[in-house]
Order: C-alpha cells, then sequence, then structure tokens
C-alpha cells in the first residue's frame, strides 16, 4: 500500500543571522513533509529556503549583457521596476550585480499542479527583504518545476487590477479546462482571473481579466503547522515517488550498513607468492550502503598480525583448498581538526608528487582578526604548509609553526612592482607540467582613483589594485622539480593577462580567486571580477596569457548570493563538471553555489547557457557535529591519502556577536545517489560507529574455469593436466 504523503510550502518569520535565517533566506519558499494526517511534519533542507525569487535585470541591460542571468532568463521587462542608468558594465556586454540587477524575495508562497501533473509555484514577490516592491498591487511570480529540486521562474501573472494581490492561489477547473487565480483585495473583496495557459500568461505583459468572487478563497492552508517560524502557505498531495526524489535531495543520507566482498586466494600459488597475495589483501576496501540507495568505498585497516599468520599458513601450504580464515578490521574514518588552521581563509589542499615522493601542502589567504589586506601590522606574506599527511597540515599538529613564507610584503613581480598586501586565495595546480600558484596580490594605492576621487589608500595596500597572477615551481634539465620549500626556487609571479595584453576587469581594475578547469582537451581559467565568475581558455604551456576573450558565466541573481559569486573551482564526477562558487559577501552568511556542464562534449564552457545554476546554496551555515559553523564558502576539491574526495573550505570565526577572521576546515565529499555532492555530511552519518568494525573472508580455491555449472565442478590448470575440483567458496 502507498503511503499518503502531504507536502507543505511555507516562508519564515526572520531570526537571524546567526541562525542562518536572516531575511534574506527566510523570504524564499520552504518545504515540509508528512506521511499520513496526523504525523508531523518534518522540515526539508534544514528548514532553509528551497526555491528563491530571482532578481530582475534592469531594463536598461541589453540582451548582450543578461546573457548569465540564467535564474530570470524568461523574464520580460519589468513594470515595477524603477528606471536608472545602467552601468559601465553593461556597455562591456555584461551586469554589475546588486546594481545592473534588483535582486528579490517572495512571500505567500502556494503550490499547485499544472495540467499537465508538473509543480507550479504562485508567490507574492517583494523587494529583498520583503518590502513591497509595487508588484503585489496587481501581480504574482509565478515559477514551474517538474520535482521541486529545480525551478523555472516564469516572470509574473499580470492582473487588470492595482487594488492588490494578496496571498494568491491558483487551481485548475478541468470542466471548463482553464485555471483559476484567486486573491483578496486590499479592501477585503475575494476576486479571480481565469486563463487556459497560466505559463504564458507569466511574462506576456497581458493583464488577465478580473471578476469579483462569491466567497473567500478556500485553498490557503492556515493555523500552526508546529514548525517553529513558519509562515504556512498550503500543501499538496504527492505521490510517494514524488516524496522519495525530495528525501533523496532534500533529506539527511545516513550509513546504514557496510560490507566487504569474499576475497580468493588462488590454490596453485606457493611460498612466498601465496603469502603476498594475502598481505596484499591490506589494500582491500570495505563497501559502504546508505539510506538513499548510494554506496561508497573506505579503506580498512587490517588486523595485520591476523594477515601475517595467514600468509604463512599459504606460504607454507597449511591452509587446504577449500578453507576459509578471517581477518578483522576497523573502517579508517579520518576525523580532520576543528578549525583545522585558524585564521586562513581560502584554503587549498594539494596533493603532490615530490620527485617520486607524495607529500601534501597546504595554501591559504592569511586573514589574521579578519584583516587579509595587510594582516599582521603589514607582515602580509603567502603561508605554505608541507607534509607527509593531510593531517599533519593543521594547526594541531604544528602545522602552523611549520609554514614557509613562500611570498612576503615587498617582493616584487615581473613588472617590478612591490607586492604590498592581500595575496588572497592562493591555488596549487599542476600547469604545463608543472607545479603552479594562482593567487591575487595588491599594490600601494595610488593617490586618487581612476574617476578622480582621492584615495584613502594610497601608499597602502589597496585591494582594489589587485588582479590575477601566477608563480611556478622551476624544473632541472632533466624535468624534475626543484625543492618547493624554499621561495627562491619559485618563479618570479606574472600577472595574467587578456589575449590583447591587456589587464583583467578593465571595469573595476580587481581580479581575484583563479582557479584552473579542463575539458576535452581545452584549458580554462575562471575567476572572480566584476562580482560575478569570469572565464576564459588559455594554453598551458603559457599560462599567463588567455588565449579567449574573458566571459561571464556566473552572476549572483538570488538574495542569498547576495551581489557577489567568487572561488570558483572545478570536478568532474560521472560526465558532469561542478563548479563551485561562493556568495553573499564575507562574513557569517557566506555560502555556497553550484553551476553544473557536461564533461567531455566539447561544449564552449564560455558560453553561460552550457551552465546550469542550482536555484539554492549547495552549503550554507547549520550544525555540523553539534555546533554551529557559520559563513561556509569558498571551498576547493581534493582528495585525502587513499583518494577520497574531501571539500576544503573556511567558515566565519564568530563568538559573542564578534566576527574574527575565517579559519579553514576540511572534510570528506559523499556522492548521493542522483550524483549530488554531500558537502555537510556529519561524522556518524558517514560511518555509523556500530558499523565501523568489519571481517574479512578468505577463500582459498582452485584456478577456475567452469566444466558445469549445475554441479558447481570448475577445472584447474595442473601441471599441463586439468583436474576437476569443487568450488567452496
Amino acid at each position: 500500500m502507498l503511503a499518503n504523503y502531504s507536502l507543505l510550502c511555507y516562508t519564515r518569520e526572520a531570526t537571524g543571522r546567526e541562525e542562518a535565517n536572516n531575511e534574506d533566506i527566510a523570504y524564499s519558499m520552504h518545504l515540509a513533509l508528512r506521511s499520513g494526517d496526523d504525523a508531523e511534519w518534518q522540515p526539508l533542507n534544514e528548514n532553509y529556503g528551497i526555491f528563491f525569487a530571482a532578481g530582475v535585470p534592469i531594463a536598461a541591460a541589453t540582451a548582450e549583457s543578461r546573457r548569465a542571468c540564467t535564474a530570470a532568463a524568461r523574464f520580460a521587462a519589468d513594470p515595477f521596476d524603477a528606471p536608472r542608468p545602467a552601468t559601465d558594465a553593461v556597455a562591456h556586454g555584461v551586469v554589475m550585480p546588486g546594481m545592473d540587477i534588483t535582486l528579490k524575495s517572495l512571500k505567500n508562497p502556494f503550490l499547485f499542479r499544472l495540467a499537465d501533473g508538473r509543480f507550479a509555484i504562485a508567490a507574492t514577490r517583494t523587494a529583498r527583504g520583503g518590502e513591497p516592491d509595487g508588484s503585489e498591487r496587481s501581480a504574482f511570480l509565478l515559477a514551474i518545476s517538474d520535482d521541486l529540486t529545480a525551478f523555472d521562474q516564469r516572470g509574473l501573472v499580470l492582473l487588470r487590477t492595482t487594488g492588490g494581490v494578496n496571498r494568491p492561489s491558483v487551481s485548475f477547473d478541468a470542466a471548463d479546462a482553464c485555471y483559476v487565480v484567486s486573491w483578496t483585495g486590499d479592501d477585503g473583496k475575494a476576486r479571480t482571473a481565469r486563463t487556459a495557459d497560466i505559463v504564458a500568461a507569466a511574462g506576456s505583459g497581458r493583464p488577465l481579466d478580473v471578476v469579483e468572487s462569491a466567497s473567500s478563497q478556500p485553498l490557503r492552508q492556515t493555523g500552526d503547522c508546529g514548525i517553529p517560524n513558519a509562515v504556512v502557505g498550503n500543501s499538496i498531495a504527492i505521490s510517494e515517488p514524488e516524496a522519495e526524489r525530495l528525501i533523496e535531495r532534500f533529506g539527511r543520507i545516513r550509513n546504514t550498513g557496510t560490507s566487504v566482498p569474499a576475497q580468493r586466494i588462488d590454490a596453485g600459488l606457493h611460498g612466498e607468492d601465496a603469502r603476498n597475495a594475502v598481505l596484499a589483501l591490506a589494500a582491500t576496501r570495505a563497501e559502504l550502503s546508505y539510506s538513499d540507495g548510494s554506496q561508497a568505498t573506505r579503506a580498512v585497516d587490517w588486523n595485520m598480525a591476523q594477515l601475517e599468520a595467514i600468509g604463512q599458513e599459504a606460504s607454507e601450504g597449511t591452509f587446504k583448498a577449500g578453507q576459509t580464515r578471517t581477518v578483522e578490521g576497523v573502517i579508517r574514518q579520518s576525523v580532520y581538526p576543528v578549525p583545522f588552521a585558524v585564521e586562513r581563509a581560502d584554503p587549498s589542499v594539494f596533493a603532490w608528487d615530490f620527485n617520486g615522493k607524495p607529500m601534501f601542502m597546504f595554501i591559504a589567504t592569511d586573514d589574521t582578526d579578519g584583516n587579509c589586506v595587510d594582516p599582521n601590522d603589514g607582515r602580509t606574506h603567502m603561508p605554505l604548509r608541507i607534509a607527509d599527511s593531510i593531517e599533519a597540515l593543521s594547526d594541531a599538529a604544528g602545522g602552523r609553526a611549520k609554514e614557509i613564507d613562500l611570498l612576503a610584503c615587498g617582493d616584487l613581480n615581473s613588472e617590478d612592482r612591490p607586492m604590498t598586501g592581500c595575496f588572497w586565495a592562493p591555488e596549487l595546480h599542476v600547469i604545463g607540467g608543472k607545479l603552479s600558484v594562482l593567487f591575487m596580490p595588491c599594490f600601494d594605492g595610488p593617490r586618487v582613483n581612476p574617476d578622480g576621487t582621492p584615495n584613502d589608500r594610497a601608499g597602502k595596500p589597496d585591494m582594489w589594485t589587485g588582479s590575477c597572477h601566477i608563480m611556478q615551481l622551476k624544473q632541472h634539465s632533466d624535468g624534475t622539480d626543484f625543492d618547493p620549500r624554499e621561495p627562491e626556487n619559485w618563479t618570479v609571479p606574472e600577472p595574467i593577462l587578456d589575449p590583447d595584453g591587456e589587464t583583467l576587469n578593465p571595469i573595476q581594475r580587481i581580479s581575484l580567486d583563479m582557479t584552473v578547469l579542463c575539458d576535452s582537451g581545452r584549458w580554462y581559467y575562471a575567476w572572480q571580477q566584476v562580482g560575478s565568475i569570469w572565464i576564459a581558455s588559455f594554453d598551458p604551456a603559457r599560462p599567463a596569457r588567455l588565449t579567449s576573450k574573458p566571459k561571464q558565466i556566473v552572476v549572483p541573481e538570488f538574495a542569498w548570493d547576495n551581489m557577489i559569486a567568487e572561488g570558483p573551482n572545478a570536478i568532474v564526477h560521472d560526465g558532469t563538471i561542478f563548479l563551485i562558487y561562493s556568495g553573499s559577501l564575507v562574513g557569517i552568511d557566506y555560502t555556497t553555489g553550484l553551476v553544473t556542464a557536461p564533461a567531455g562534449q566539447g561544449a564552449d564552457l564560455t558560453d553561460a547557457s552550457v551552465w546550469t545554476k542550482l536555484d539554492y546554496p549547495l552549503q550554507k551555515s547549520g550544525m555540523y557535529n553539534g555546533r554551529w559553523q557559520l559563513g561556509t564558502g569558498h571551498g576547493m576539491w581534493s582528495h585525502d591519502e587513499d583518494g577520497n574526495l574531501i571539500y576544503v573550505f573556511h567558515n566565519a570565526e564568530y563568538e559573542h556577536g564578534r566576527y574574527g577572521g575565517r579559519d579553514a576546515q576540511v572534510r570528506r565529499v559523499h556522492w548521493s545517489k542522483e550524483g549530488m555532492p554531500i558537502l555537510d555530511m556529519q561524522t556518524a552519518e558517514e560511518l555509523d560507529p556500530d558499523y565501523a568494525g568489519v571481517t574479512m573472508e578468505l577463500v582459498l580455491r582452485c584456478r577456475l574455469s567452469p566444466l558445469n555449472d549445475k554441479r558447481g565442478i570448475y577445472a584447474e590448470a595442473n601441471g599441463g593436466k586439468r583436474r576437476a575440483c569443487r568450488d567452496h567458496a
């Protein structure tokens, strides 16, 4: 019998930034699920918003400049957005976040079904933060969705009224084959409008005719839903598969079991060969299963004394064909110190082979007391740590005391300019076969700004002078690497220039947070300028010069990413490029967004339409292992000693209302059944302690080729003859 599932939509009353519930987050559509009429509502996505109103590009923005505004791609000109001039960015074919885009919020969400069974959302659109923006007088926002994990915002449905559209709702009248829009005017009277195609009505610019209704709309839900601070919209019935899809995406995933496949040893091996075959099984990994049906593997710390004893038996021939042995082990789960590195922001952990010796590197922005421009009384530097393991890089293991100043205040770049501040967001990559660092230094500010106004950073490190640079580790004539721990073994930092040899970002000067991605044989840089993510191709043999003009591909369009998209970093998984970025400015509101693109298909990654944006943060502030972590973001993908994918990021240092610096953190990544990266899996969710202990069964069996499958009789080659033996596995 199928379960009876209901889905509730709601907004929340804002309770504060410290609870990841300021106005930007509260005024979005949240979802809760229950099974059965009497069950309690269970908030999805940790009671965080799932659908956010898209920002609206200003009327003066051109079609070219709007290309990266993918969330509002279908929006027509907004009659409620006050006309204002475009910034200089529009003249360059792009938009300036927060200036050429008006951020929005929403209230009064209402879930309903389209005639074809898809979901739709009607809501009152507001100004960012919840105040009226004028549209509530005569319109409402419409979005559609296949499964409520992604949304297609269609724009405003206009109504022929100026008397207020309060708490709009929509239903489909099957008898008349039309949609009925219901709301209450400011005068308290119920009104309706009808249309055969509600989706076509959105963004059409043609208002729907209005009639008074005999009764008030019955479709909205009232009362307490039991969720703190919830402002209820309505609920609808959904199917069990639809509920499972939502749980898979927005529920918590937990470890439900572990196993180790039986390992078979060839009975034809003797002496040291047999012993080594047994000892090689120390590399056997455990298989972990999860509540959503996903899987993972982890290394195991096996009882080596037991393995040695079995190996000895095998070498002596006392471990006979058909016999079994068992070995005990504990699944390896590194739990990294929290914080991993205090006041080290924009962190990068990199696994590297130094002339045949594996090592791990950690590099980051010095963010002492939240001052990343000229911390430590102007003793700005680029801190590098090198160790044999990731844990050894941490503060707890003495990593801070072993930091190397790869660069320091006053060092010159290739233009003989003293780099006096910042050294922001250094990332380690191998480019053109050479270990490389991408970063942003800044320089002393000029006397006046480009607009002619006095510069208050004149003669002092000025972040607005910063630009993306590259430095590379030198190599010997035989291709081996110099020691990266010696600063003199690195090339002089060079600014990365466009194809014409001009500096990046002619609009604002500053460029930062550069990273590397490669797809279909083409290399790209992605970075932040003009408050958004840009991309361009380059030749790894000549990495200081772009080979294509930079293009804007990710624009912050939601209240949660709040006027900035920065810190991109990419990885390929199962045919998809996952590019994470950070938004909502530096501080306790920082979040991690996601855009994806097809991998290995020759797609032009400089085309914004190739990328698909997630509507809500992939990672946000929340509880982790029983403690609040606020302002999570600027992360990068890396791998640990066992090949597991890890996520390296920073969070805000915040206590008793005081913001300090940003601290580096390290977590493992889990891939859900649907192929989404989970960045906040708790320690006990990754591995239930009850399942940490495992056993491995070793079976000594004949070398197999089937003779008679029904009888389980197999043949084993032996001295040129074939003899029958029974499979005891």
